[in-house]
């Protein structure tokens, strides 16, 4: 194997799962999760990371029984958005469950699961909800590990795709053809009546 192969191996290689099922309801703000350490180093030294999601920040703490409590809080600002991936619960790959994460824009570390589990209809649905109750975008992982937007975006704008458009219904009440495009009455001094209406009634 060279050693171009072997960087994009692990590149591809994704983290494992090993936190157990999660469901934080994005309904009933603000929420309470308990998160197992998934990497290594923290499992070895059993972290356990307990957050509480308002709309506007999260605060939580690492609590470890041999190194402590270390606290910390970030504004929802701080994310970049709430991104859908799949990752396996083992190394053999056996099983895979389906993760909604908050990812924090700088400090992956910050990052909060609040869903985890193998109903892929159900984190779908988390996962969109979550976005709107923070008014955040929605990312998604693909293959190689790397998230993108899960819908295009100008500025603070959504863009979906181009619409036909809907042709004049011939049936719709029109202007009254006496109105030019100003929306004045175009009246001549030859058709006025003395004691008449104006042609527009």
């Amino acid at each position: 194997m060279t050693s171009g192969e072997s960087v994009k191996q692990r590149k591809r290689q994704k983290r494992i799962w090993r936190g157990g099922e999660l469901d934080a309801d994005p309904f009933l703000l603000p929420q309470h999760v308990a998160v197992k350490a998934t990497g290594p180093v923290k499992r070895a030294f059993g972290f356990i990371r307990f957050a509480t999601i308002y709309t506007d920040a999260v605060t939580a703490y690492d609590s470890s029984p041999l190194l402590g409590r270390f606290e910390w809080s970030e504004p929802i600002s701080a994310y970049d958005g709430i991104a859908l991936r799949v990752l396996p619960c083992d190394r053999q790959a056996s099983s895979f469950v389906a993760v909604v994460e908050l990812c924090h824009a700088g400090n992956a570390t910050r990052n909060l699961v609040v869903y985890a589990g193998e109903d892929g209809v159900d984190a779908s649905s988390r996962w969109r909800a979550w976005g709107r109750a923070l008014k955040l975008p929605l990312l998604i992982e693909d293959r190689e590990g790397t998230l993108h937007p899960a819908e295009r975006r100008l500025g603070a704008l959504q863009i979906s795709d181009p619409q036909p458009h809907a042709g004049a219904n011939p049936l719709s009440a029109r202007r009254p053809l006496t109105f030019g495009q100003s929306g004045q009455p175009r009246l001549w001094a030859g058709r006025l009546v003395v004691g008449g209406r104006p042609l527009a009634y």
